[in-house]
């Protein structure tokens, strides 16, 4: 999956809106996101791109995050494409980053070796 960042105000045609100036896409949409790409719509820059799989069964996702297994944050389009001021290049970095703007606990987890969270 990846998302892409576009400000316009027109939206994309093929990719799912998921808060303000950031879309969703799949391997689905890829051929549609090299057009934009060669058309000069958007650049590389304006993708990140996350390898894996998640897959739920129904009501299976909620029920993990009212059990705690899950952290939900508040998020933007400059956290998510490395524009903060740490400038989180890799997903783990992204990930300890968000969990350290949202202080606390979250941020000790970020400091934690990955092997104990």
């Amino acid at each position: 999956m990846f998302v892409l960042r576009n400000w316009e105000t027109t939206g994309l045609v093929g990719f799912e809106q998921v808060m303000p100036g950031v879309y969703f896409g799949s391997r689905n949409s890829l051929d549609e996101a090299s057009g934009l790409v060669k058309k000069g719509t958007l650049k590389p820059q304006d993708f990140r791109f996350f390898i894996g799989y998640a897959g739920w069964q129904i009501d299976q996702l909620r029920e993990e995050i009212e059990s705690d297994y899950w952290y939900l944050a508040a998020c933007s389009a400059n956290l998510i494409f490395g524009c903060s001021q740490n400038n989180a290049t890799s997903a783990g970095g992204l990930w300890e980053e968000i969990l350290q703007l949202m202080g606390g606990h979250y941020s000790d987890l970020s400091r934690k070796p990955k092997q104990d969270i």
